[in-house]
């Protein structure tokens, strides 16, 4: 049954609960590639609705025009004030030159050579997670495996004690998910990023008293245009880093499960030579996934989008799920193929000054979680229906009951 685009609404939740949602993007692809949607009654009703892009070329171009497409004063597709966005996004909510300063903080530390630092703790992380469940005939991939272990990675490299990761994840659920009625919904964000910015700070003040060998004393000790970061500055980077390193790879953690399940035979092959897949494995996960599924940009001055005149103002959400799946980009782009080559998905963003920073993380994690799963859990079979989290911004995976054999 064919899908009409006048009763597609990306604002609506409803959609978000849909089975055939890839078919919807691919409507709105091939009849309105730009598309203008309001909020529906709830929580974001009155808010200024916003233009949606969903084909790939005109995603790549809306990201790499960083002087017609600003990031401030929010990257967030409802309405929010210039100091909330901070509160919420920090750097990410910003335009050159104070967005470059502040990722500069940053990007050594997640660059390919700051990353293989990472590797030892990392795929230790995975080994043991996986011996917890090898233990047993069954278990929740996503919710014992699959999420645990980008949390354990990213709060060894910040600082966080082991008693507080399971909180910490939970509160980022809240604010990267929290629009999805069924978490929360949108009204419960704010305060989810609050608790997470709190938190940071108050581990600052700690980190002040006794320095250690962590990020959060690097942020501390740095200094930029002569000025060091106070607390509530700190406790920004530690919010963003957080939510940023745990939600995003434990999502793409558990669909590679479910992806597995559902195309036995590139499970197979990446069983078989697991370090090889790896390179063009990881690249196809991310493209399948688009674990970020939009980003919100807001035009500096009148402009033309896929034919589609925008006005000086206007907000422009890009739609990376629907980009991935292009079928002029991708040949039979609903086919997941762990050789897939050459891959120029956008799950990682499409190009520019706001390319995500953890995507060298990322290729780092997951395919020691898969080695680690594959090598360890044989004859692997579903045990229930995968529980997906209907949020217009991460594509969660609540539950992913699995049974297998040690």
């Amino acid at each position: 049954m064919s899908i009409d685009v006048n009763d597609i609404n990306l604002a609506d939740h409803a959609f978000w609960r849909r089975s055939d949602k890839d078919d919807g993007f691919a409507a709105l692809r091939r009849e309105r590639p730009v598309s203008w949607h309001e909020f529906p009654e709830g929580p974001e009703q009155g808010m200024k609705g916003f233009w949606s892009v969903t084909r790939y070329d005109d995603i790549v171009a809306v990201s790499q025009d960083a002087k017609t497409f600003r990031n401030s004063p929010s990257t967030y597709i409802g309405d929010q004030s210039v100091e909330d966005a901070r509160q919420e996004g920090w750097f990410l909510n910003m335009d050159a030159p104070e967005h470059f300063k502040l990722r500069q903080v940053v990007s050594k530390i997640f660059s390919p050579a700051g990353v293989q630092n990472l590797a030892r703790t990392a795929s230790k992380h995975a080994e043991d997670l996986v011996a917890i469940a090898r233990t047993k005939d069954s278990c929740d991939f996503a919710v014992e495996v699959a999420q645990p272990f980008p949390v354990a990675v990213i709060c060894d490299i910040l600082g966080a004690p082991a008693e507080d990761r399971k909180h910490l994840h939970g509160l980022t659920i809240k604010a990267l998910a929290g629009d999805a009625p069924e978490i929360g919904g949108a009204d419960i964000v704010p305060a989810a990023f609050a608790e997470l910015n709190a938190y940071g700070a108050e581990l600052s003040r700690r980190r002040r008293k006794a320095p250690k060998d962590d990020v959060v004393s690097l942020f501390i000790a740095t200094e930029i245009d002569g000025r060091k970061f106070n607390d509530d500055e700190v406790g920004y980077f530690f919010q963003l880093l957080v939510t940023a390193g745990m939600e995003t790879t434990g999502t793409v953690g558990g669909h590679m499960m479910r992806l597995f399940l559902a195309n036995p035979d590139q499970m197979r092959l990446w069983e078989d030579d697991p370090d090889g897949i790896a390179p063009t494995g990881v690249e196809e996960l991310v493209r399948m996934v688009s674990p970020v599924q939009h980003m919100r940009r807001t035009t500096a001055a009148d402009v033309e989008i896929g034919g589609q005149k925008i006005a000086a103002g206007e907000k422009v959400v890009m739609w990376y799920n629907s980009g991935n799946k292009d079928e002029t980009r991708f040949e039979n782009p609903t086919k997941f193929d762990v050789r897939r080559s050459p891959n120029p998905h956008i799950g990682f963003g499409g190009g520019g000054r706001h390319t995500c920073l953890g995507a060298h993380l990322a290729r780092l994690e997951l395919p020691m979680l898969a080695k680690a799963a594959l090598a360890n859990l044989k004859n692997i079979q579903p045990a229930g229906e995968p529980v997906y989290v209907p949020s217009r911004f991460v594509n969660g995976l609540a539950s992913l009951p699995i049974r297998y054999k040690a």
